[in-house]
C-alpha cells in the first residue's frame, strides 16, 4: 500500500577484534643503537669540556703550544705500561687531570640530560611508574648497605681470576684517570665517579633498556641481554665481563625492590668507596694490604663474601614486592581490574585494586647474612694490623 512503511533495515554487526597492545621498545637492535647515541652523547661531551679547558689555559700560558705538548706528552707517559724494573709512572698533570675530571662530570650530566629527553617521550607520563622511581622498602635499603663490601671484594675477586684465564691487562690509563681525581674538589669526584654513574646508568640500563628487553624476551634473557649492553657500555675489554655480571646482580636487586632507588644505590655505594680506597690516604694502606694478602686472609674473605652475597639475597627474595589483590568497595569494578603491562617492574596505579605488598624475610638468611657481615667487617679490620 502507499502510505504502508518500509521495513527497516536490520543493523550491521561489526565483529570487533580486541587491539594487542604493543610490546615496550627497545628490542636488542634498537637498545644496542641506543647505546651508541648513549656513548656518542657522553664523549662528546667530555672531550668538548677538556678541549675548552685546555684551550683557556694555553691562551693564559706564554707558550701556548709548548703548554699543550707538555700537557699531552705527560698524560701519554702517566698512562703508558711499565715493566716491575722501571721507575714508576709520573702523575697526570694537574692541567690535563682537571680537564678529564670536569669533562667526566660533563658526560654524566649531559647523559642524565639525555635520559631526561628520550626516557618519558619514548615510555609516556607514567614512565616513573613503570620504572619504579619510588621509595624502597627500608629493609631492602638496608640489605643493599650490607651488602656493599662483599658485592665489592667478590666483583674483584672474579675480575683477578677472568683477568689470569685470559691474559688481559688492565689498561694503564685506568689506574692514570683515578688520579687524575686527586686533582679536583671531593663533591666533583662523587658526581662525576659515584652519583651520577648510579643514576644514570640504573636509569638508562636497568630502567629504560631493562624494561623494553624483559618486556619482549621475558625476564630471564632480558636481565642477560641488558647486563651484555650494559657490560659494553664500559668499553674496557678488561671490564667488560664483570660489569656485566654486577649488571646482572643490579638487576636481581631492581627486580626484588621493584624501587629503581635500590640499584642504584648499591651501584653509587660500590663506585664512590672504590674511589676512596684508590685516593683517601688513610685507606690506601687497606687497600694495599687487601691486594698483598699477607696474614692469608684473602680466601676467608671470598667465602664470608660469597656467603654474604647468598644470605642477603634469599634474604631480599623472601622480603621481594609483590603486587596483591585488594577488596573492591567500589560498584564499579571494571576500571579496578588491572594487570601488568609486562614482566618486569611496573606497579599498578592509584585506583588499582592491586597495591603492593612485600613478603615475610626468612630469619635464618636475616641471620646468616648479618653472621657473613661480622666475619668479613672483622678481617677487614685485621689487614694491615
Amino acid at each position: 500500500m502507499a502510505n504502508e512503511i518500509p521495513e527497516a533495515n536490520p543493523p550491521l554487526v561489526l565483529r570487533v577484534e580486541p587491539s594487542v597492545p604493543r610490546k615496550p621498545r627497545p628490542g636488542f637492535w634498537g637498545a644496542v643503537l641506543w647505546c651508541l647515541l648513549f656513548i656518542a652523547v657522553q664523549l662528546s661531551s667530555a672531550i668538548a669540556v677538556l678541549m675548552v679547558m685546555l684551550a683557556v689555559l694555553a691562551y693564559r700560558s706564554d707558550d701556548p703550544s709548548r703548554f699543550l705538548n707538555d700537557q699531552l706528552n705527560g698524560f701519554v707517559k702517566a698512562a703508558s705500561p711499565t715493566r716491575a724494573d722501571e721507575p714508576p709512572r709520573p702523575p697526570v698533570p694537574n692541567e690535563i687531570g682537571q680537564g678529564l675530571a670536569y669533562g667526566m662530570l660533563a658526560a654524566q650530566i649531559a647523559s642524565f640530560g639525555f635520559i631526561l629527553l628520550v626516557v618519558p617521550r619514548a615510555i609516556g607520563p607514567d614512565w616513573k611508574r613503570q620504572l619504579g622511581v619510588r621509595v624502597p622498602a627500608g629493609l631492602h635499603v638496608f640489605l643493599v648497605v650490607l651488602v656493599v663490601p662483599a658485592f665489592m671484594i667478590l666483583s674483584d675477586g672474579i675480575q683477578e681470576l677472568f683477568l689470569r684465564l685470559t691474559g688481559i691487562t688492565r689498561p694503564a690509563a685506568n689506574e692514570a684517570l683515578t688520579g687524575t681525581f686527586g686533582t679536583v674538589p671531593g663533591f666533583v669526584t662523587f658526581l662525576a665517579v659515584a652519583l651520577g654513574p648510579g643514576l644514570v646508568e640504573e636509569f638508562w640500563c636497568r630502567g629504560f633498556l631493562g624494561r623494553g628487553l624483559c618486556a619482549r624476551y621475558g625476564l630471564i634473557w632480558g636481565v642477560l641481554s641488558t647486563s651484555f649492553l650494559f657490560g659494553m657500555l664500559h668499553i674496557d675489554p678488561s671490564h667488560v665481563m664483570i660489569a656485566g655480571l654486577m649488571g646482572a646482580y643490579l638487576h636481581f636487586v631492581y627486580l626484588v625492590s621493584r624501587s629503581i632507588w635500590v640499584p642504584v644505590l648499591l651501584h653509587l655505594m660500590n663506585n664512590g668507596l672504590a674511589v676512596l680506597l684508590a685516593l683517601a690516604p688513610g685507606l690506601q694502606a687497606t687497600a694495599k694490604a687487601f691486594q698483598d694478602d699477607k696474614q692469608g686472609f684473602r680466601a676467608v674473605m671470598d667465602l664470608a663474601s660469597l656467603g654474604l652475597i647468598v644470605f642477603a639475597s634469599v634474604a631480599l627474595w623472601t622480603s621481594r614486592a609483590e603486587l596483591r589483590s585488594e577488596p573492591v568497595t567500589d560498584a564499579d569494578t571494571h576500571s579496578k581490574e588491572w594487570q601488568p603491562e609486562y614482566p618486569g617492574i611496573s606497579t599498578p596505579p592509584l585506583e588499582s585494586d592491586l597495591k603492593l605488598g612485600y613478603g615475610a624475610v626468612s630469619p635464618a638468611a636475616m641471620f646468616l647474612a648479618m653472621g657473613s657481615f661480622g666475619v668479613l667487617a672483622y678481617l677487614l679490620s685485621q689487614l694491615g694490623s
